[in-house]
This record gives structure tokens, C-alpha cells and sequence, in this order.
């Protein structure tokens, strides 16, 4: 049972340095720590108790066991753990039991550490565009891969804001590598030097994100300690806030707060603390729609939006799949030992033909998928999956059109080029789709895309559908 959410517990890694789940036995069945990174001996925990892992540990002071036990959690609560090299370090620990149908059935442990050890400057992701990476471990603008005009203009424009110290609010799909940009352009910042800070917004319950921001003091509620928050770890360097229209609507005005008088109060102080961060934000919808529908406040989205930065969806530069799909077969040959050549042409033309939804990070897995079935130099259409040929089927079919729309009068001459064509297309098809549509809603139901792309399309064609 546990297993079905690892993939959403792992998502509560921007901020930890470890994430460890246990099943309703205690048994350890997942385990994600740095502390091989800090060369940290640890015995390897997977079918183990955490008692077994580190001898200090008991029934008794496992925050693990008390919640798989009793049901309880444990706030930021210190702990010391003791390694096989005879190594001691303490750890900041959340610990909370998980349940399905009021049944507990394991619990999740995140832990920081806090005390005298290699400080993590940044946050890895597994889905990033590119493996190329600057002396500091940090993703630059040679990780953005691609040559179409639409890449070009965004490493100009990285380039160019890199130098300024002011707010960035970086906007587009899932996917389309907005913390590829976020990284780049600390990179090549003043600030690189310094801590780049990542904390996804929707990741982290917003009762705690509070004292994640701007530290805590001791005693100021049970259990807690002197705890600098990322605002403080982050001083002199760049702090992106992923998500950041998930975030509540009261925690956004602390926020705005903190970035305009640039200094912050730990929870329970009184004294204020001077800080210089950059804030870099990132959004996966169209920043007005979150502002119209009270998601976002108006005076925190004027207040980084000095400078937008539009993350382009795949589908919006095709002509980069080639450079993409040479970059990612070199990537997983060296990830799998193989040594594929290339994608056949009969592939080639399904990814032109694809939309790609889920952008590069789906084009990344496509490829990886492929990787996994190909017994041949060459990727081929049987080892690509299944949605991705979809789409050639649907073309062929010549009686789609007829069947899912009324067939509007197009307006395409012989001397367009298919980026028009397609355009024109594809705004021909929203209007017919629309008459049969009496919400947005129902109209991306109808399309067979989701709201956030049908937004894009209509922002895209200055499309008023309210009209």
C-alpha cells in the first residue's frame, strides 16, 4: 500500500536533506539521503528498523515508531543520529504517520541537518533539460538545450537579467524547465558564489512554511529551537520560490513583507534580522488568470513581476526536437551502457507531430522509455509508447474532423508557411469547439487538452472567449 505514494512523498524534497519512509512494521522502505554526499558512512537501510540503522536509536526515541505506533507526529523536533563511523550529527525531524481510510500505514520522515556540516548550496532535480553544470554543481545557460529562435531570445534574456538584483517571475507549463532558467540565471549572476535556495510552495503544508522562510526561536512553541530559515541560509545569494500560486494568501502578504523591507523576524523573536536574497518565482499558469481568480495578490505579483520570463512549451519549438533527442541518447547511453545511434525517421516525424503536453521533462522519459525496449542501434517506432503514436493514427483518420466539429471555413492560401497554417488551424478549431462549449472548462474537455493549455492558446491568438 505504501508503495502507490512514494512519488508524492518524494516531492517534499526542496528544503530536506533526507527523506526516509517506513512501513506499518516500521520497516524502512524507502530512503533518499545526502549523507553520502557529506561521506557520511550509513549502513544500507532498505528492510531495516531505523534502530537497526543508527545504534542510538530505540522504540522509545523513534519519531518513526511513535507514529507508526501511536499515531503521532513530531514539529521540528531535534534528534541526534550516530553512523556506522562512529560519526554523530544532529538533525532537525518532521515526522508524521501516514494514513489511508483512517488506517495508519506507515509514516514519511523528513531531516535537515543542523549542525557543522558541507552546507548544500542547491537543490538537484532529476527532471532538469540538461546534465551540464558549472564548478558549483549549478545548471547555466549551456544547459538549456536548443537553437530555435524562441531558445535563443530566453538565454539573451537570462543573460541580460542575471546582472540585475531585481525580482524574477518565471512563468509556463509543466515541464518546459523553469528551474533550469531559475538556476542559469543565478549562474551567471554576482550572486553565484553565494546559496541558490529552492522551495517548492505546493510541497510543503503552509502552517510550516512560516518558520521554512524565516527561521525559528527557541521556545517559541513546544519543541522548537534557534533555527535560521531559508531567507537567512540564503543571505547574498537567490532563493527560488517554485509554485509560488499555491501559496496561502496570508503567508504571500508576510512574504511581500519580507522582500520589501529585506530583512525578517524568526518566529517567537523580536529582533529583526537585514537580509539580501533575490527572490526568482515561478508559476505553471498565466500569472493574470491567478490574480483575476484571487490565487495570487495583486500587490506581491506587481512586486516580482519587474521582470517575466515565459518558459516556452515544446510544441512551440520543434525544431529543437532533434537537438534534444541527441542530447537525452547521449544522456541514458552513459545512464545504461548502450550505444544507440539515433532516432529512425519515422520517429523523428512522430515526435514533429506529437503536442507534447508534459514538454521536455515528457520528451526526457519518452526517451528514456525507448532506451528500455530498443535492442537496436537505432530507436524505432515499436519502442516508442503508445500515446505518442496516437496522434498519427488521429491524423489519419480523414473523417475526425467531420466527426468531432462543425468544419469551419479556413482561411489558408498557398503561399503560407505551415507555422501559419497551423496556427490558423488551430484557431479555426477553438472557435468551432467553442460554440459547443459554455464554459472554458468544457471547451478544453472537448479539445482533449487541459485548462492551463487552453489558456495559453487563447493568450496565444488574443482569443476573448467571453465574447
Amino acid at each position: 500500500m505504501i508503495e502507490n505514494y512514494y512519488d508524492i512523498i518524494n516531492n517534499i524534497e526542496n528544503f530536506f536533506d533526507g527523506v526516509m519512509i517506513v512501513d506499518e512494521n516500521c520497516i524502512i522502505r524507502y530512503n533518499k539521503s545526502f549523507a553520502e554526499e557529506f561521506h557520511f558512512s550509513l549502513i544500507d537501510p532498505i528492510g531495516k528498523t531505523p534502530w537497526e540503522v543508527w545504534e542510538n536509536l530505540n522504540t522509545e526515541n523513534s519519531t518513526c515508531y511513535r507514529a507508526v505506533k501511536y499515531g503521532e507526529s513530531a514539529i521540528n523536533q531535534i534528534q541526534k543520529l550516530k553512523y556506522v563511523d562512529g560519526s554523530e550529527h544532529m538533525m532537525l525531524d518532521n515526522t508524521f504517520p501516514i494514513k489511508e481510510n483512517g488506517k495508519i500505514i506507515g509514516a514519511v520522515s523528513i531531516s535537515k541537518f543542523i549542525d557543522n556540516y558541507p552546507t548544500k548550496s542547491f537543490i538537484d532535480l532529476s527532471n532538469m533539460t540538461s546534465t551540464y553544470k558549472d564548478e558549483n554543481g549549478m545548471y547555466n545557460i549551456h544547459s538549456i538545450i536548443g537553437s530555435s529562435e524562441l531558445i535563443e531570445k530566453l538565454k539573451y534574456k537570462i543573460q541580460k537579467v542575471s546582472q540585475s538584483n531585481s525580482s524574477v517571475l518565471i512563468y509556463g507549463e509543466t515541464g518546459t524547465g523553469k528551474e533550469l532558467i531559475a538556476q542559469s540565471i543565478h549562474s551567471h549572476s554576482p550572486r553565484r558564489s553565494r546559496p541558490f535556495i529552492t522551495q517548492n510552495c505546493a510541497a510543503i503544508p503552509h502552517t510550516l512554511l512560516e518558520s521554512i522562510f524565516f527561521g525559528t526561536t527557541k521556545g517559541s512553541y513546544t519543541g522548537a529551537e534557534n533555527r535560521p530559515g531559508i531567507f537567512e541560509l540564503a543571505d547574498g545569494g537567490s532563493i527560488f520560490l517554485d509554485e509560488i500560486n499555491s501559496m496561502d494568501i496570508n503567508m504571500q502578504a508576510k512574504l511581500l513583507k519580507a522582500i520589501e523591507e529585506k530583512k525578517i523576524t524568526r518566529i517567537g523573536g523580536i529582533e529583526s534580522k537585514q537580509t539580501d536574497v533575490r527572490i526568482i518565482a515561478a508559476i505553471n499558469e498565466i500569472p493574470e488568470d491567478c490574480v483575476k481568480e484571487n490565487r495570487m495578490r495583486k500587490d506581491l505579483y506587481y512586486r516580482l513581476s519587474g521582470i517575466e520570463i515565459e518558459a516556452p512549451p515544446l510544441r512551440d519549438r520543434k525544431s529543437d526536437i532533434e537537438e534534444l533527442s541527441k542530447h537525452f541518447i547521449s544522456l541514458y547511453n552513459t545512464e545504461m551502457h548502450k550505444n544507440i545511434k539515433k532516432v529512425s525517421p519515422e520517429v523523428t516525424e512522430l515526435f514533429l507531430e506529437y503536442n507534447w503536453p508534459g514538454n521536455v521533462r515528457e520528451f526526457k522519459n519518452i526517451i528514456e522509455s525507448a532506451f528500455n525496449f530498443s535492442d537496436s542501434s537505432v530507436i524505432t517506432k515499436e519502442d516508442v509508447p503508445k500515446i505518442v503514436k496516437k496522434t498519427k493514427e488521429m491524423s489519419s483518420n480523414q473523417n475526425s474532423w467531420s466527426k468531432n466539429c462543425e468544419k469551419p471555413e479556413s482561411a489558408l492560401h498557398e503561399e503560407d508557411s505551415l507555422k501559419t497554417a497551423t496556427e490558423i488551424f488551430e484557431k479555426e478549431f477553438i472557435m468551432a469547439k467553442s460554440k459547443k462549449a459554455p464554459n472554458l472548462s468544457k471547451l478544453a474537455d472537448l479539445m482533449q487538452i487541459s485548462r492551463q493549455t487552453l489558456n495559453y492558446k487563447l493568450k496565444k491568438y488574443n482569443m476573448d472567449m467571453r465574447e
